[in-house]
């Protein structure tokens, strides 16, 4: 993802290229040394370290980890466990996480399975050695590169323990992989790793945890009173993971037997083993033989793929050429967000707007190109950037200068424009001083009040006067807030926390108990997030859990909701449709067909409902379904390979592909309309708004009306 205006632009000695992450430790950047060495940098939060005890803990765990040498882990290469704010730097792994690759490409085999356990065993063996135990092991602390896996966040977890963040009986660690002595609240050691190995290896054959999925509680009361489901996996692969997943850790294995048990390769894999890790033919580095092939591929992508640049923060635009394209999510989400709001007919414009008008094509008939108007034009003051868009008017910020203009969308007048407050850095804080600074960052616009963050605080002005509204004390993790009635939802991955959106004080939070990705969705008695395969329902009302639904593959979409049903897409390509009150599965539909191939899912975007139809792409397939039985109404696949976004409008679906074209469907047949390849300046950025187009380009913000 790239840097906001929040992120430092260099951690110690590491050039910060990109944001990787963020959990309860903190932030996890791309980094570069001076000599070029891609790392990944983790800075820990502040709050963490007003606990002395945690600092201590960190500096003894940081110092452990730095022995750690064996091949599959991800070593610890740089670390200031004792600044401010307190980082270390490990090798970077441009790969998937085993959780990504098993919800793209599917299970593993006997054979795959047992290699990646006798790795990961190794791995284990060098962290036990430095006196370490991981208490995290899962399916994301796993990164797969060509040349094999690595186990990452070693030593971290462990210097977690004790603190704050376990108060009132909370375990670190996720539920399924967590041993249960762990969960009784008694020392885990070693055996603790080895019980989370198995845990690992029964995803990795069938695709979910040995005891299963549902409410954190259930899971972890499974855990301890229940024995694991094995069914999915071979007899001698299931008697191997059994063992390790024993109640009692004395039982379990070591993982010197571990490594032995699972290291017996198949004799015709001897060849392809014998030289892991060593240098190819060609100078590349030779990958694993027991590796699933796609599985290889993606790391292989991956690892081409590393930028050398950093990606342009938010609100600057697009990135500039860079060394590599950003990645496909992030522009699909750019363009999903720009294609939803228009009315008419979605364009890609330039300063000078340029068309090349396709035709003669038998899916493709000819057309007359739009006409554009200019409606203004008006020159950008320096540091000034478009941030954010309504029916009405279109936000520009100055980050350095923290100034705020408000502009109509109809005629460029300025509608207001102000130098905003901004949160004073406290003196004790050097984190915020020379990691978030004191510049401005709009993040959100919702219920008729704009959001930016500063500093340590997010700040809500009334969006149509820019008066100043209230500020917030968020601990410099700025959210966008979801605007229902008088209440602001603020998502923060592993919790989320409401807002009155009249005086911004916190009314209430809820913690999911597991790390949730993407955005939140809110009607008005439910919020909807997922977790990984999961979603999650919590009750607005009562603030309880309203209830969990576990899809077969991790979700690819934000929730949709339409006449109380819940509509999303999942990795492998699938819709799902479930009811928003019980969360009970309506339906279940996947793209098929020759060409169509789930394990190449991924590319979803958010589904449409428009008059009882649910219009949904995946890669290059566009569908139609009815929303209410799930029936096929048509199918359509693009020549290009990737459908980057659709919308609906005035009875077609307009779709956006990844050549660059711009296609229009019959929303009722799915009919090829039309088609126009757009040619767009890649250094423009645009945004749309009904039939408006606005493009900032060379210090200059051009508004466009679409006629047809």
């Amino acid at each position: 993802m790239p840097l906001t205006a929040g992120d430092p632009v260099r951690v110690g000695p590491y050039r910060l290229l990109a944001r990787l992450g963020q959990g309860g430790m903190g932030r996890v950047y791309l980094g570069r040394s001076p000599g070029g060495r891609a790392v990944a940098v983790k800075v820990v939060r502040e709050t963490l370290l007003r606990d002395e005890g945690f600092r201590r803990r960190f500096v003894r765990e940081v110092a452990a980890a730095r022995r750690v040498t064996g091949f599959f882990t991800a070593a610890v290469v740089d670390a200031d466990p004792e600044g401010n704010p307190a980082w270390l730097a490990t090798e970077y792994v441009p790969g998937p996480s085993l959780q990504d690759a098993v919800a793209r490409h599917g299970v593993w085999r006997e054979q795959a399975v047992r290699g990646l356990g006798a790795a990961l065993a190794e791995a284990l063996g060098a962290v036990h050695a430095a006196d370490l135990v991981h208490r995290d092991l899962k399916p994301s602390n796993v990164l797969l590169a060509p040349d094999g896996p690595r186990l990452i966040d070693f030593g971290i977890s462990a210097a977690a323990g004790d603190t704050a963040l376990t108060e009132a009986g909370t375990v670190i660690g996720t539920p399924g992989f967590i041993p249960p002595e762990q969960l009784r609240h008694e020392r885990s050691g070693p055996a603790g790793d080895v019980f989370a190995l198995g845990a690992v290896l029964a995803y990795a054959a069938a695709g979910v945890g040995p005891f299963g999925g549902g409410a954190s509680h259930a899971v972890n009361y499974r855990v301890v009173h229940e024995d694991p489901d094995l069914r999915g996996l071979p007899p001698a692969l299931a008697g191997v993971v059994a063992r390790c997943l024993a109640k009692d850790p004395a039982e379990r294995p070591t993982v010197s037997w571990l490594l032995d048990e699972l290291g017996r390769p198949d004799p015709a894999d001897d060849d392809r083993l014998a030289g892991r890790g060593a240098p190819a033919p060609d100078g590349s580095v030779a990958t694993v033989g027991w590796m699933p092939g796609p599985v290889v591929d993606s790391a292989t992508r991956l690892r081409a793929e590393v930028p050398t640049e950093p990606l342009s923060r938010a609100g600057d635009g697009p990135p500039r050429p860079p060394a590599v394209a950003a990645p496909p999510r992030d522009r699909r989400r750019r363009l999903r967000t720009a294609l939803a709001v228009a009315t008419a007919l979605a364009v890609t414009v330039t300063g000078t707007v340029l068309w090349r008008v396709t035709s003669g094509e038998a899916d493709a008939p000819p057309s007359e190109p739009p006409r554009l108007k200019e409606l203004w034009s008006r020159t950008l003051a320096e540091g000034q950037r478009m941030t954010a868009h309504s029916g009405e008017m279109v936000y520009l910020q100055n980050e350095d200068r923290h100034e705020i203009t408000a502009l109509d969308v109809t005629d460029g007048t300025k509608r207001w424009g102000r130098e905003v407050e901004v949160a004073e850095i406290r003196q004790d804080s050097e984190y915020l001083r020379d990691t978030v600074g004191n510049g401005i960052r709009v993040t959100g616009l919702a219920g008729g009040l704009l959001y930016y963050g500063s500093s340590d605080h997010l700040f809500a002005l009334d969006a149509d006067s820019g008066a100043y509204r209230w500020k917030y004390m968020d601990d410099s993790f700025h959210a966008s807030p979801v605007v229902v009635g008088d209440a602001a939802y603020a998502h923060m991955t592993a919790w989320f926390y409401v807002l009155d959106t009249r005086t911004g004080e916190e009314l209430w939070d809820y913690g999911y108990g597991d790390n949730a990705d993407g955005d939140i969705t809110v009607t008005e008695d439910t919020l909807l997030v997922h977790s990984g395969r999961k979603l999650i329902a919590v009750d607005t009302r009562t603030r309880k859990q309203k209830w969990t639904h576990q899809a077969a593959s991790d979700a690819e979409t934000d929730p949709v909701v339409a006449d109380g049903t819940v509509y999303f897409g999942t990795q492998d390509g699938a819709l799902y449709a479930v009811d928003a009150e019980s969360g009970d599965e309506v339906w279940r539909r996947t793209f098929e067909g020759d060409l169509w191939d789930g394990r190449l899912g991924g590319g979803a975007g958010a589904p449409d409902v428009v008059g009882g139809v649910v219009y949904f792409e995946n890669d290059g397939y566009v569908s139609a379904f009815d929303a209410g039985t799930g029936r096929t109404l048509w199918q359509r696949k693009q020549k290009a390979d990737e459908v980057e976004a659709l919308t609906v409008a005035d009875g077609a679906v307009h779709v956006y592909d990844s050549e660059g074209d711009l296609s229009s469907l019959d929303a009722r047949s799915g009919r090829p309309r039309w088609k126009e390849t757009l040619v767009a300046d890649p250094d423009a950025d645009y945004a749309i708004v009904g039939n408006t187009v606005c493009v900032e380009r060379d210090g200059r913000l051009t508004a466009y009306r679409v006629a047809t």
